[in-house]
């Protein structure tokens, strides 16, 4: 029995995996249930096993990806640092991270299924499960008296906005030039919210 357990999460991983690459170069519509399964090496049966349906098995790699991108976060991240050094080593993070294709398949998909569907909701409560936690490190930095401001959510969502558009300009920089990059954004982004 304990077999046959071990071989569903390794199928149902490969299942994901599969989807992550697909989804990241073919985008979210023009990737099919059958082209999953053929990439993952598994039956329809299979498939439909793990995931109900391809908004399902979307939305589950949407919370398994920013739910490991935030606990790794947690990792780099240390409470001692101040909320400033943070930004700082966010943006290099942000950077090691960017996956800027699954990104935009993630627009798609959120325009596709619409906001209002029950898909819909599921994955926008991802991303605010997200927000939420980037606003802590924003509250930090007010709370300190490092950064000025009065509404740490509308500072992390400009933060993260501006990190988002940053992204489109370094396609063609390599890793260490796209770091410092963004630390000269990060420096010019702080020089109008620091105290």
């Amino acid at each position: 029995m304990k077999k046959s357990k071990d071989d569903a999460e390794l199928t149902k991983q490969a299942i994901v995996d599969a989807a992550k690459e697909l989804f990241a170069a073919k985008g979210y519509a023009a990737t099919s249930m059958a082209d999953i399964c053929s990439a993952a090496g598994c039956s329809r049966g299979g498939l439909y096993h793990h995931f109900e349906s391809k908004e399902d098995l979307f939305v589950y790699l949407a919370d398994q990806s920013f739910t490991v991108s935030w606990e790794n976060w947690g990792k780099v991240a240390e409470n001692s640092m101040t909320a400033t050094e943070q930004l700082y080593m966010y943006a290099d993070y942000f950077v090691d991270t960017l996956q800027k294709p699954l990104n935009k398949a993630g627009e798609e998909f959120l325009n596709r299924v619409g906001p209002e569907s029950e898909a819909g909701q599921r994955f926008i409560g991802i991303l605010q499960v997200y927000m939420q936690r980037f606003e802590s490190l924003v509250q930090a930095g007010l709370d300190r008296g490092e950064w000025k401001g009065d509404n740490p959510q509308e500072l992390a969502m400009m933060i993260l906005g501006y990190f988002s558009g940053l992204s489109d300009s370094i396609q063609l920089m390599d890793k260490a030039d796209a770091k410092q990059f963004y630390r000269k954004a990060t420096m010019l982004l702080l020089e109008g919210i620091q105290k």
